[in-house]
């Protein structure tokens, strides 16, 4: 079949008519991209072409804009991408292009999650892996961020900091000292800090 006439349909799409009276919407940037023009013959093998193409761009626009408003692991952005019906091949395809651009990094992402959720949440070394795990990151990733975001000393500090605030709202309801001891002890460990952190910090605490 031959392409009897391109007419724009809006800012980012056109529309191709063609001689047998089948038409084609395709964005703009897809129609320049594959050099078509008027009389050009398209076969059928090229028609299915173009529709994959024209799929593939879009899919990626959708992928650029979860991105542009938040930070996404490669897991994540995957799951979110099936969500919208995308093919999963054209989704690994645009996955796989956006890390070797730099677009997505799913070491930064585990940086940048991390570092939110502990100056925040005063999250654990344990909550923080167990977060980055559902997020699908890699098991080596998420040990070099710990190792990084928990230097020797610097998790005590922030379950002490995380317990004051806590052991304020326990105060108020004036109940018995060995009861605030095993709420806070509780509360640290759902917080991802070991036995033994959370030992520590609920003595210093009720010494306090």
């Amino acid at each position: 079949m031959k392409i009897d006439k391109v007419v724009k349909k809006d800012e980012k799409n056109v529309v191709i008519f063609f001689d047998n009276e089948e038409k084609l919407i395709i964005a703009y940037e897809v129609f320049l991209k594959n050099g078509l023009r008027k009389n050009d013959e398209v076969s059928e093998s090229r028609f299915s072409f173009l529709i994959e193409q024209n799929q593939i761009y879009f899919l990626k626009q959708k992928a650029l804009h979860l991105l542009g408003r938040r930070h996404h692991s490669s897991h994540e952005l995957k799951i979110k991408l099936r969500q919208k019906g995308y093919k999963p091949e054209f989704i690994e395809q645009i996955v796989t292009e956006l890390n070797s651009k730099g677009l997505l990094n799913d070491y930064e992402f585990a940086m940048s999650f991390s570092e939110e959720n502990i100056k925040n949440k005063f999250w654990g070394k344990k909550k923080v892996e167990s977060e980055l795990f559902k997020k699908g990151i890699d098991r080596e990733i998420i040990s070099r961020v710990i190792q990084e975001k928990f230097p020797e000393g610097n998790e005590l500090d922030n379950a002490l900091a995380l317990g004051r605030k806590k052991m304020k709202l326990i105060r108020m309801r004036k109940i018995d000292p060995d009861k605030l001891r095993s709420k806070l002890y509780s509360f640290l460990l759902s917080k991802g800090y070991d036995y033994e952190i959370c030992k520590r910090a609920v003595e210093i605490l009720a010494e306090e």
